[in-house]
């Protein structure tokens, strides 16, 4: 399919091959120095170099050709100041044009002839605190505060650290030296080739890696502690972390050795590289980085600590670090060619990342809560009109760093999933191992990816698979029930319940009957009938949910299924996608809001977490979009009562042979009946809280301090607060972080926004607060109100538009349900840059404009439904 948006490439006249890269870092003044020897090949004569540079001082060039030894230079040097001012522009100077912020076109005095040219840059750049590039992270070493230096490279950051040709296609093997401090360690993607020591400084050399992009370069300096091992095909495995912490790197290490070796298996290809170090920083933008050979983390997606870790953080941990390996074969030996395929690397990467936690760990259940954490995000994003296709056109750098969403992540391996329940997982397996054969350290696209599918199964792929890709949105299937025949018809779901014309998909639809059979009917068109051997009886549509719809059955139909789930005769994954495709066809108006909260009535003797983790999600969207209505009480009632039955059989002890994930329901089930107004809940947290919060299992500590702070005044505050002071784990601090946002006193509120500014928070996690205090329905205008007061300031952390910008706006909006409000939104962001974020802005919008028009629709219905089933 030829793309309509055109990508701006660099010219194709010259191309890499090899960077001999060299710099020298002060870390006391955030400076480096940087020389570069890019080997590259001219394709046709030129006498232009355009690459890409940004935020670096380039202050020598000269081309000499391989060929001749003749030496070319600049028609000027020095050639690019950075002005410090407005760090995102570049100087131009004489010889130096820029067809774009981020590249630079240096004029030669002559031509270079075709052949093997050596271009060397000399420059200079700042080690920013900006998160991306070359940065500083802060680490608090035995109470003193010390800076490591690491890279972040992914989208296109690569960019500030070197004057390079940085697009994905662009492939390129590297050599990297690394002059620093003697006392510190320097890590890159490869391992240390020779270290030699002068006085206080050492010269670090690593080997040659792969032929890779750009954009998985990587190097880390800082004072560094490690646990290691090896895996049983001989590769040597570190866990780096600060010092005084790498007890609780060991859980991460075990977990790695083992996964790595069954990607190797899984793939029948091995991990190509002699060392594999994963790095927990202080400092860090997105979950984690997959650079090959050197994965960077946030410290709370890979530290755990036996005693102070709950259940719901190994198991973050267990799959980031799975994500991450999975990228090693996918994304790093075989990288999309553009942008538009990103999904290529994080769709698969998150499909397989589960995949290998369920083969570890079958009790945790990953499948089900793969329906909730991942396919059901995908679901309610994509059924915006400000969606985008998984497949996605991108037309220059700026644009990239939107599209790392639910869309290409969750989206894309919700489609996979789909793709291999069509397949059978022994030829999926087999079609993408020689998929990775064919194009291992090299480009492709997701064309290639379905031939070689294709080939593995005898099956048109690209015919399955093409309008999931490549249409924004998804299907919904009403199904109806008539005189002996089950009627299917589809059509495109949008969450505004506007009708959409035009798109069509391939709906491999699998039903199961109450008699317990099974049956497949694929679905071409927007119509189909088909004969019903076994008359009456319930019928659950999209089995397991295991392909990407919404289901909505007729009244009758719908009836049946109530009773099925009241009585546990459905798996969990069908329980939960019931109740999801009510609640969303509620909030599409496609359905009656009371008839979806009756349906959530059923649910009073469910037991599974993932099935409540998704029903009170849903419940949570209803009560958020009624958050300023008279009936918001009644259904905080609602919610209380409906989960009495859970919160006895769970209790707030653990007991010895109890279900695998009723460490994860119990603090889930406490906090919704202490946040909602259940008395002997909150009495028994703040009884707990009051013994010291190291006294309280870790499963229950965030449970404990959001329903302390969430019913307490100024003490229970101060107490969680000292939590988030005192507590040496992120990831302790964070849950304290969230917890403070729960208070109803808007002068606390006002406290915990004020430590987004002054340093108390790192800037990486602002974005929890704002999210925090957006669900709280007493929060979500202080918070508002907050981001407008200190836009200029919040915006400041993020100054190239990374993820966590785009995460404040949407997360601190979208829980409004007026009119008046989104144009208030609209208003105040006209005049703003907010780079990276204008598609999370136009989505956040279209949401409150959604919440609005159900509120407005559905408010009688709700008061009525209410009212007949009070307490």
């Amino acid at each position: 399919v030829k793309m309509s948006v055109q990508p701006e490439l660099l010219p194709t006249c010259l191309v890499p091959r090899h960077y001999d890269l060299d710099l020298d870092l002060d870390l006391k003044h955030f400076v480096f120095a940087g020389r570069v020897l890019i080997t590259a090949d001219v394709k046709e004569e030129t006498d232009v170099v355009t690459m890409h540079a940004l935020d670096i001082t380039i202050t020598s060039v000269q081309v000499t050709s391989s060929s001749d030894g003749s030496v070319t230079r600049p028609l000027s040097q020095p050639l690019i100041s950075l002005a410090p001012t407005q760090p995102r522009k570049l100087h131009k100077c004489d010889g130096v044009t820029s067809f774009s912020e981020d590249t630079i076109s240096i004029k030669l005095e002559r031509k270079l002839p075709c052949g093997e040219v050596l271009l060397e840059i000399g420059y200079d750049g700042e080690l920013n605190n900006n998160m991306c590039g070359f940065y500083r992270s802060k680490a608090l070493i035995q109470g003193k505060e010390e800076y490591m230096a690491v890279t972040q490279h992914e989208p296109t950051d690569c960019r500030r650290t070197l004057p390079c040709f940085d697009e994905p296609a662009l492939k390129a093997t590297f050599d990297v030296t690394l002059r620093v401090p003697a006392e510190l360690t320097a890590l890159s993607n490869m391992p240390v080739k020779e270290e030699v020591v002068d006085g206080d400084r050492k010269v670090v050399r690593f080997e040659r890696t792969p032929r890779m992009s750009t954009y998985l370069l990587a190097m880390a300096v800082g004072r560094l502690e490690y646990v290691e091992g090896t895996t049983s095909k001989g590769v040597k495995y570190r866990v780096y972390a600060c010092p005084g912490v790498t007890s609780q790197c060991t859980f991460a290490l075990e977990v790695g050795m083992k996964v790595l070796d069954f990607f190797s298996d899984y793939f029948g290809i091995s991990y190509p590289l002699p060392k594999l170090d994963m790095i927990a920083l202080p400092d860090f933008a997105a979950g984690a980085m997959e650079n090959w050979g050197l994965i960077t983390y946030r410290e709370a997606n890979l530290l755990i600590d036996e005693i102070n870790s709950p259940l719901v953080t190994k198991q973050r941990v267990a799959y980031v670090v799975a994500h991450e390996l999975a990228h090693q074969w996918f994304g790093n030996l075989v990288t999309m060619s553009w942008w538009t395929d990103l999904w290529l690397n994080e769709g698969f990467a998150t499909w397989v990342g589960n995949f290998a936690v369920d083969h570890l760990h079958k009790s945790w259940d990953i499948w089900t809560q793969f329906v909730n954490q991942y396919a059901g995000r995908a679901l309610q994003l994509d059924a915006l009109e400000t969606s985008h296709p998984i497949e996605v056109e991108v037309k220059r750098s700026a644009e990239v760093s939107e599209i790392f969403d639910e869309i290409s992540y969750c989206k894309g391996a919700a489609c996979i999933m789909m793709l291999t329940s069509y397949l059978g997982m022994d030829i999926f397996r087999s079609g993408i191992s020689s998929y990775l054969r064919k194009f291992q350290y090299g480009n492709a696209s997701t064309r290639d990816l379905w031939e070689a599918l294709t080939e593995a199964s005898g099956k048109n792929v690209e015919e399955f698979m093409g309008a999931w890709t490549r249409n924004v949105g998804y299907p919904v299937v009403a199904l109806s029930r008539s005189s002996g025949k089950l009627s299917f018809t589809v059509e495109r779901f949008l969450a505004t319940g506007k009708e959409a014309k035009g798109s069509e998909w391939w709906v491999p639809m699998r039903l199961l009957h109450s008699s317990g059979k099974e049956e497949v009917v694929d679905i071409k068109g927007r119509a189909l009938e088909v004969q019903e051997e076994e008359q009456g009886g319930w019928v659950k549509a999209n089995l397991h949910q295991s392909a990407f719809f919404r289901v909505r059955y007729d009244d009758s139909l719908l009836a049946l299924l109530g009773p099925a789930i009241r009585e546990l005769r459905l798996s969990p994954a069908d329980r939960l996608g019931v109740q999801a495709d009510a609640f969303a066809l509620a909030r599409a108006g496609k359905m009656r809001t009371d008839k979806a909260l009756a349906l959530a009535m059923e649910f009073e003797e469910e037991e599974d977490f993932t099935v409540w983790a998704d029903l009170l999600g849903s419940l949570a969207d209803v009560m958020s979009t009624w958050a300023k209505e008279a009936e918001h009480e009644k259904l905080q009632e609602m919610l209380v009562k409906l989960l009495h039955k859970v919160m006895r059989k769970v209790g707030w002890e653990a007991k010895p042979g109890e279900a695998a994930l009723f460490p994860m329901l119990r603090p889930l089930v406490i906090l919704n009946l202490g946040r909602n107004g259940d008395e002997e809940v909150a009495a028994e947290a703040r009884r707990r809280m009051s013994s010291g919060w190291k006294t309280i299992p870790a499963d229950l500590r965030y449970a404990v301090y959001g329903t302390v702070v969430g019913t307490g005044g100024r003490e229970e505050f101060e107490e969680v607060k000292r939590v988030f002071e005192e507590a040496e784990m992120s990831d302790e601090r964070n849950r304290a972080m969230r917890a403070l946002c729960a208070t109803k006193n808007e002068s606390l509120m006002q406290e915990v926004l004020a430590m987004t500014l002054d340093g108390s928070i790192r800037s990486q996690d602002v974005f929890y607060v704002f999210g925090s205090l957006a669900a709280n329905r007493l929060g979500m205008d202080v918070a508002w109100r907050f981001l407008q007061e200190n836009w200029s300031k919040i915006a400041g952390m993020f100054p190239s538009g990374q993820p966590p910008l785009a995460r404040i706006i949407k997360t601190t909006v979208s829980s409004f349900a007026t009119e008046e409000r989104a144009v208030e939104v609209e208003a105040f962001f006209a005049d703003k840059e907010t780079p990276g974020a204008e598609m999370s802005l136009k989505q956040a919008l279209e949401t409150i404009r959604m919440n609005a028009a159900w509120l407005q629709r559905d408010r009688e219905v709700v008061r009525a439904w209410l009212a007949a089933h009070a307490a």
